[in-house]
């Protein structure tokens, strides 16, 4: 997570921005080319992830297939489009959520054992979607705080 930025310095400070939001305007703006890449980046990936399986065995792939598979791609567009400090961002992001599937595994593979998946599915979703939004909301709350320290520093 990049709290910081290339310099060792606060990122830009975004007092006016929310914690959490959706535009969903910007869905117009997604040009055909783009999800283009976007499925092309998914679909190498996921036949990556299948031919580890076969090679190596299904937990391996399994292990590749949840790589966000379509995040190099989006990834490329957004530096392109809006450089590489929203790109930068959104790489905090998915790794926040990554690290928050870590929890959803964790609740799987103990409650599947035992219950349902009807059950263990439901909560385990609840716990990722949980542990990605504290993990968020405290970072962002670090991010801000890092922001108003930067901002008082004398030059």
């Amino acid at each position: 997570m990049s709290l910081l930025d290339r310099r060792g310095q606060p990122p830009a400070s975004r007092p006016n921005e929310p914690l959490v939001g959706a535009d969903p305007s910007d869905l117009s703006k997604v040009r055909p080319g783009e999800l283009a890449v976007r499925f092309g980046f998914g679909a190498a990936i996921s036949l990556v992830a299948g031919i580890i399986s076969l090679v190596f065995g299904a937990t391996a792939g399994g292990m590749f297939l949840a790589f966000p598979a379509i995040l190099p791609a989006s990834l490329t567009l957004i530096e392109k489009e809006d450089g590489p400090e929203a790109a930068i961002h959104d790489i905090d992001g998915a790794t926040l959520g990554a690290v928050a599937l870590g929890g959803f595994a964790l609740a799987s593979g103990v409650g599947l054992r035992r219950f349902s998946a009807a059950l263990v599915l439901p909560a385990a979703l609840a716990t990722w979607l949980g542990a990605s939004l504290i993990a968020y909301v405290v970072v962002e709350l670090l991010r801000r705080r890092l922001d108003q320290r930067g901002s008082t520093k004398p030059l």
